[in-house]
């Protein structure tokens, strides 16, 4: 295979992974920003949840939304693993940071990165175990205890959405840098 084509098939896979990335996260938003209007229309009572007399609805919807996050968190994680390792590769194989563009294209990705891991590694175990204890007490029927966890996770809602938009962001913003550093021509003597 020769250095040129192996080098478009890195750039082609990185331009994927980037648009994955970005798609997932995305589309986590649209199905959270129809599953809880569209629970509270329903107004479920869940048989899991005998004993427990808190919002079912609320409950039901962040079942559904915790599953499609989780999902989507492991996309992220193997999307920004393609990123990083196809730029890598490029980089190994002279892709040159002669341009601004370039340059301002790999520190993007840093910082993307960096967001991801906060994301990933630091905010969502907390986050979880929360969760995770408002529906071990909520199926115990305890309301009380599991309306504790709950209002926890309410508060920390915002800074959820905030770090996932942040996240959609930087990664339109990989991706409009990977596209046009992609086309952009090349001087004379430039790789």
């Amino acid at each position: 295979m020769s250095k040129p084509f192996f080098s478009r098939i890195c750039q082609m896979t990185h331009l994927i992974a980037l648009a994955v990335w970005l798609g997932s996260v995305a589309m986590s938003g649209v199905v959270a920003a129809i599953v809880f209007p569209l629970m509270r229309k329903l107004e479920p009572t869940l048989g899991a949840y005998p004993n427990y007399e808190g919002d079912h609805a609320l409950l039901a919807a962040g079942r559904v939304a915790s599953k499609v996050f989780f999902t989507v968190d492991a996309i992220q994680f193997v999307c920004a693993s393609v990123a990083l390792g196809t730029l890598a590769m490029l980089i190994a194989m002279g892709y040159s940071l002669n341009t601004m563009a370039r340059v301002m294209r790999v520190l993007v990705l840093c910082m993307t990165l960096a967001l991801l891991s906060y994301h990933l590694f630091f905010f969502m175990p907390g986050l979880t175990q929360t969760l995770n204890g408002y529906w071990d007490f909520a199926a115990a029927g305890n309301t009380a205890q599991a309306d504790v966890f709950k209002d926890r996770f309410l508060e920390s809602h915002s800074m959820a959405s905030n770090l996932l938009g942040g996240l959609a962001l930087m990664v339109l913003i990989n991706l409009a840098l990977a596209a046009w550093t992609l086309t952009a021509t090349p001087k004379a003597g430039e790789k």
